[in-house]
């Protein structure tokens, strides 16, 4: 019985170290191209250590400057971070939460926010750099 056990647990830790070490963390270290309809020279940079995320964002609106800032958290491929809006637009939020998901191919950042007018909508992102 004991033997069993032993076995048992030697192929349990076996199984999930190995597949641990497939499914690789991706890296989302890097400048972001703010990819939303109707936003010109947007970007975002994302900075993440040991699962904390920090997020700075800039965007121009119809000739109009916007700038945000956040942390958060990142689990497996989710990403979520409350931002301050640091430079508002008129009539726009100034605080929100966006919920990303990190594509397979690491290249693309896809979600939505929720501001503190109680508005929601999509948000995406794709690689720079």
């Amino acid at each position: 019985m004991k033997t069993k056990l032993c076995l048992l647990l030697f192929t349990a830790l076996f199984f999930s170290n190995n597949s641990y070490s497939q499914s690789k963390k991706i890296d989302i270290n890097g400048v972001w191209e703010d990819i939303n309809p109707g936003v010109q020279n947007a970007v975002a940079i994302v900075s993440e250590q040991n699962g904390k995320v920090i997020f700075s964002h800039y965007l121009e609106w119809k000739g109009q400057k916007f700038v945000e800032s956040g942390t958060g958290k990142r689990t497996g491929n989710t990403i979520v971070y409350t931002v301050d809006v640091t430079l508002p637009i008129e009539g726009w939020a100034t605080q929100g939460t966006h919920t990303l998901i990190l594509s397979e191919d690491g290249n693309t950042l896809e979600g939505t926010f929720i501001d503190n007018k109680n508005r929601t909508g999509p948000i995406s992102f794709k690689r720079v750099r």
